[in-house]
């Protein structure tokens, strides 16, 4: 939840967001005289569903952090959320009047103080934070594509103060308003100079023993290095995809390998396709007679979907769409399935596409073993082969099962254009490396939230 190493603002917002939830909860509930029989259960309820909230609602991203009046609503609308579980306790046990009221009065309370600690907060980011200045050593396409990174995300609080050149590898900054320094020599006198706080190493090739051992030298202990892949995916939750890179994660992912990890997920892949099945069944039903009684065609159908290890499979859907024999066509690599403004989707199911009702049948292939609850997303058979040709290391994600929900889809949604297929792959690598259930079970939550709301790509 709070892997960003870049900053501890996470993790402050966090713990006070935390404490005015209990103090708001505990002041209000013994102000409105309601029994002390339920007020730790209340406070407990109120406290855990709200930090849960918020978190899903980005709150605590801080690298994408901006006071705009949509990320006010959404805090809003996160504190109204958190109120639900007491609100449904109180009314059980409690006076329906003084039970509204104090929910009433605590929401606000705690809105309140939680929007003005965001402006606050933005306030000391964007005016008052100290700005860390950022040395990239290289001056290649990696160096460049890190620098627009840190230079795009404002919150970050960063300065790339220049590149340095790197003369036996490709360099392209030439065009750039940013300094290009001389090779690493002069590389105490630039870390002096421009009060260098955080040194990015982008270069491609193999460096030599000279060169390191004069960035060991020159390099002060209170700098900060990293390698650019390294901070690339601390930026931006993405796997920085290259041929070595890839050799690095096949190293990651063969020494993460575990017989209890894979215990763990089998479990939570049974529990959470039953949980989805039984809590969802009266809708599939609805919606299945609907579709039905709308052509005559079957509700549910099946693709050929790529899963593990390259197997293809069955896939089941709930057919939201009238009858007809679409296939991707190679040389259309950006096209997966038609969108919701295609005229053959049948009319009341464009919010079963929205909310992606229409893939819970596939909760059968992840009881059969077929699919993760988790994984990168099941894609038709024929995208696939289009997709291997076309895109370097694409096969890398069949190394696990692919995925009803997972990492790409709640960030990026579900994709059509070619560079997003490319930047989806980024996403899916990422999960492979860091892959554990706990951030499992929060991605499927996510996926949850924003299904409901209908903003599930």
């Amino acid at each position: 939840m709070f892997n960003n190493a870049l900053s501890k603002s996470t993790l402050i917002m966090f713990l006070f967001d935390l404490t005015i939830i209990v103090l708001s909860t505990v002041y209000w509930y013994s102000s409105f005289g309601l029994s002390n029989e339920h007020m730790d259960i209340t406070v407990f309820l109120t406290a855990l569903t709200g930090v849960v909230v918020l978190f899903l609602k980005d709150n605590y991203k801080i690298r994408e952090f901006n006071s705009t009046l949509k990320n006010s609503y959404l805090l809003f609308e996160g504190i109204v959320f958190s109120q639900i579980p007491a609100t449904i306790l109180l009314l059980m046990f409690e006076s329906e009047v003084k039970s509204f009221e104090f929910v009433l009065i605590n929401l606000l309370t705690i809105y309140v103080a939680l929007f003005l600690y965001r402006r606050c907060f933005h306030y000391y980011l964007f005016n008052i934070k100290k700005i860390k200045n950022v040395l990239i050593i290289g001056s290649n396409s990696n160096a460049k594509l890190i620098a627009d990174e840190i230079i795009g995300k404002k919150a970050l609080r960063m300065n790339v103060v220049g590149f340095v050149e790197d003369s036996e590898d490709e360099n392209i900054i030439n065009d750039s308003n940013i300094t290009v320094f001389p090779k690493v020599y002069e590389l105490d006198e630039i870390i002096n100079d421009k009060k260098v706080d955080i040194v990015i190493v982008a270069i491609k090739r193999r460096m030599e023993e000279d060169f390191l051992t004069k960035m060991v030298n020159c390099i002060p202990k209170s700098v900060k290095v990293y390698k650019m892949p390294e901070f690339y995916e601390m930026v931006t939750g993405k796997y920085f995809v290259d041929r070595m890179s890839i050799n690095w994660l096949f190293y990651d992912y063969m020494n993460n390998r575990s017989k209890l990890y894979d215990f763990c997920k089998r479990a939570y892949d049974i529990i959470a396709a039953l949980i989805i099945l039984t809590v969802t069944f009266p809708i599939l039903l609805y919606i299945g007679i609907r579709v039905k009684l709308t052509d005559g065609g079957k509700a549910i159908y099946t693709q050929n979907r790529v899963g593990k290890d390259g197997k293809v499979f069955k896939a089941y859907k709930l057919r939201t769409m009238y009858q007809n024999d679409y296939v991707p066509k190679a040389g259309n690599i950006g096209h997966t399935e038609p969108q919701d403004e295609d005229n053959r989707v049948i009319p009341f199911c464009k919010f079963v596409r929205k909310a992606r009702f229409d893939e819970i049948p596939q909760m059968i292939n992840i009881l059969k073993g077929e699919m993760s609850i988790v994984g990168p997303r099941t894609e038709w058979e024929n995208l696939v082969n289009i997709y291997s040709d076309e895109i370097p290391y694409y096969k890398c994600r069949q190394w696990v099962k692919t995925g009803w929900t997972g990492w790409a889809q709640i960030n990026q949604g579900h994709c059509v254009l070619n560079d997003d297929i490319a930047e989806k792959l980024q996403y899916d690598l990422y999960y492979l490396k860091h892959r554990n259930i706990l951030w499992e079970i929060g991605i499927l939550v996510k996926a949850v939230f924003l299904a409901l709301g209908g903003r599930h790509g």
